[in-house]
């Protein structure tokens, strides 16, 4: 129960942005009249179709109306809706370590790939606590930042507690070999249900709870997401914030 009262200011801000940009089950554990509302909305975006249909984050989005809500303050409210989106959807990264990312990728200048969005993914995606959610080694990206901080993760034989740990190529992730890192993540492995599927630069291997990262320069694959996250309001918002 005091586990539930400490997350539940984390997961008012999933009211106020009405979305479940995280899937979380637990959202439908809470009894108070509150949540009732957001509850149904996310029940009815969770149902087969809409749960297993991919958002391709490469497509354009096009205002049905063009002539509206294009006033500096819709597209201000719309960056920051975007912006809140794309911290939740990442575990909730703050306000400055975005900035600080995305003014990064923009800046980069020896980027085989000129697409922001596209650089944008491929940085956050390379995030230890990412490939560690994405393996299915943990629940959520929470749980997975708590597993490098308490030192269960190792990269290339050596521990590693920073969450924000940026990967390279054919860097091996694994689990320490003690018997309590290992039960928490087969826990976990027991809970999930594999979906989303682990995207294939991520080569895993679930008996010795070892991950690849094989992202090559010319890779375009992505992972899977449920969600439409306009990468654009994104970047515009960042860079006028």
């Amino acid at each position: 129960m005091q586990h539930t009262k400490r997350y539940k200011p984390f997961y008012k801000q999933f009211i106020r942005l009405r979305q479940n940009i995280q899937d979380r089950v637990k959202l439908f554990k809470f009894k108070k009249q509150k949540w009732q509302r957001f509850q149904q909305y996310s029940k009815n975006q969770l149902g087969f179709r809409k749960r297993f249909k991919v958002k391709d984050q490469y497509q354009l989005s096009v205002s049905k109306f063009a002539s509206r809500g294009n006033s500096f303050q819709r597209k201000f409210r719309n960056n920051l809706h975007q912006r809140k989106l794309f911290s939740l959807f990442y575990g909730g990264l703050s306000k400055k370590y975005l900035k600080k990312s995305i003014l990064k990728i923009i800046n980069t200048k020896n980027s085989g790939n000129s697409d922001f969005r596209y650089n944008a993914l491929k940085f956050f995606e390379s995030r230890l606590d990412t490939v560690i959610y994405r393996a299915s080694f943990s629940l959520s990206i929470k749980e997975a930042s708590q597993l490098i901080l308490h030192g269960h993760v190792l990269v290339n034989g050596e521990p590693v507690e920073s969450k924000s740990y940026i990967l390279k190529i054919n860097d091996l992730v694994e689990i320490a070999p003690n018997l309590k890192s290992r039960a928490l993540v087969k826990k976990s492995l027991d809970r999930s249900n594999f979906w989303p599927i682990p995207p294939k630069h991520l080569l895993v291997n679930y008996k010795t709870l070892q991950i690849l990262f094989v992202y090559s320069k010319d890779s375009n694959l992505m992972p899977v997401f449920n969600h439409y996250l306009n990468l654009n309001s994104v970047i515009m918002g960042v860079r006028k914030g």
